[in-house]
């Protein structure tokens, strides 16, 4: 089963996630109070760590479709699975339907002309 990512908010609630929020807001007080600088303050304390959250569920949706590829194909090399042998009926269905809509595949093969031709013999040898 796929990893679940968390959201922000229980992202916060991990022991990381609550490190990570300190950190930024304590490097947000310091860049405003004591350096000065608005710029520091956003690229590190808001910036980086939006980033690195970012990073983290794009790692998650990754891993997600990595593992949807590998289930589509162990029910390949399965071979017997039921959505295989439905596809197989459905397509069955589908020639059979074409079949019975165009009449047989001489009648279907051969151009409009020459199988009206080919009824009428067929029908006044009979």
């Amino acid at each position: 089963m796929a990893h679940d990512p968390l959201s922000p908010s229980d992202a916060l609630r991990t022991r990381t996630g609550a490190v990570l929020a300190v950190v930024s807001l304590l490097v947000i007080v310091y860049s405003l109070v004591i350096v000065g600088q608005v710029l520091f303050g956003l690229i590190v304390g808001v910036a980086l760590p939006i980033s690195l959250y970012l990073s983290y569920r794009l790692f998650a949706a990754l891993d997600a479709i990595a593992d949807g590829v590998q289930r589509i194909a162990d029910a390949r090399e399965q071979g017997g699975t039921e959505g295989s042998s439905g596809s197989r009926r459905r397509s069955r269905q589908r020639e059979a339907h074409e079949a019975s809509r165009s009449g047989s595949a001489a009648e279907r093969d051969a151009p409009a002309s020459q199988s009206s031709v080919t009824r009428e013999s067929v029908s006044e040898s009979e």
